[in-house]
């Protein structure tokens, strides 16, 4: 399956990746519409082509919700220099899901992917176990998993979190997962 993935991988065309508009005031009007959760997407990225490394929802120039997953198709054990990083990226308010594979060439999205998996290689949680955490924080519907990186020495994730109590300007809280305790803070 993976080596049949990684030839389909190699085939498709190879075009920069999408940099859509990350604004939760955005994206939290179309969660309505999204036939399939960040959690779901996770999951579907997982079982199509290895562990998760970033997940997000995004908004594209003509007003598509689009889901963003990084993945690594040979798992988390290879060196990020062996490994084929990937993005699996689609429309989630049309069913059934229809994803685009793109294989990274470009230095940025090398560069940003091979620090997501070398932070989720050191980490005691997989990126589905650090939305969770978040929750477990602040209660609502998890809309990214911002870019893990290192801050003050500790390697992070922020989760994206429409709340339970979104007002009409749709805001959204921010938790801050530490990637080796486990540990959330809610910033402001």
């Amino acid at each position: 399956m993976k080596t049949t993935l990684l030839t389909v991988l190699s085939l498709c065309a190879i075009s920069p990746a999408f940099a859509g508009n990350h604004d939760p005031k955005v994206i939290i009007p179309l969660l309505k519409n999204a036939k399939m959760t960040l959690v779901e997407g996770i999951d579907y990225a997982a079982k199509l082509s290895g562990p998760v490394t970033s997940a997000k929802f995004e908004v594209s120039d003509d007003g598509k919700l689009i889901l963003s997953v990084y993945t690594i198709p040979e798992g988390l054990g290879v060196e990020p220099e062996k490994a084929t990083l990937t993005e699996i990226s689609g429309d989630v308010a049309v069913a059934p899901f229809k994803p685009e594979f793109e294989v990274f060439t470009d230095k940025e999205h090398i560069a940003r992917a091979s620090v997501h998996m070398t932070l989720l290689q050191l980490s005691k949680f997989t990126l589905k176990q650090t939305i969770r955490r978040a929750l477990a924080r602040q209660a609502g519907v998890p809309i990214d998993v911002r870019n893990p990186r290192v801050i003050d020495g500790r390697p992070v994730a922020d989760v994206i979190i429409a709340t339970d109590d979104c007002d009409e300007d749709n805001d959204a809280a921010t938790v801050r997962v530490d990637l080796l305790s486990g540990a959330t803070r809610l910033l402001d």
